[in-house]
């Protein structure tokens, strides 16, 4: 009898601190997709100077998305320039977003769902690439999403 209670509490003390340590992994990680997207972004300010909407602060949207490219689910945004636009119809309708409480994180799920969506209907392969057909299919479920709270909730 003693013996199991000392491996029970062996048992949850070794649960903690592997919960711990997940923690302080994931903090690191948090951290280091940060730092990519401010050098990204830093870098990108500096080719791009004569951009006239530069942005020195970070926003949510990049760092969910330094997040999600880390990602396998995400694995569409690493092609091309979709995550450019993705990332630009989030910035443009962001305060109807925050209104309906969409955080970034949400955005990008609603994006994969959507993709994963018309990867199933048209019997396309798990990690076949996005072309501008699918981003045209994803955009336009994007703008029906924000038609539908338009019309749904008035602007």
């Amino acid at each position: 009898m003693p013996d199991d209670k000392k491996s029970s509490v062996d048992e949850v003390l070794k649960r903690e601190k592997l919960t711990k340590e997940f923690e302080k992994e994931k903090r690191i990680s948090e951290q280091k997709a940060i730092e990519q997207a401010a050098a990204k972004l830093s870098s990108q300010s500096q080719v791009s100077s004569e951009s006239p909407k530069t942005s020195k602060f970070i926003t949510n949207i990049d760092i969910a998305f330094s997040q999600a490219k880390a990602d396998l689910r995400y694995y569409f945004l690493n092609d091309g320039n979709f995550a450019d636009e993705f990332k630009r119809m989030f910035v443009e309708n962001e305060p109807l977003f925050k209104r309906y409480g969409i955080t970034s994180q949400k955005y990008l799920e609603y994006i994969r769902e959507s993709f994963d969506r018309y990867k199933k209907i048209h019997d396309m392969m798990p990690l076949d690439p996005m072309k501008p057909k699918h981003f045209k299919y994803v955009e336009d479920s994007i703008n029906e999403l924000i038609r539908m709270f338009n019309q749904r909730f008035g602007k």
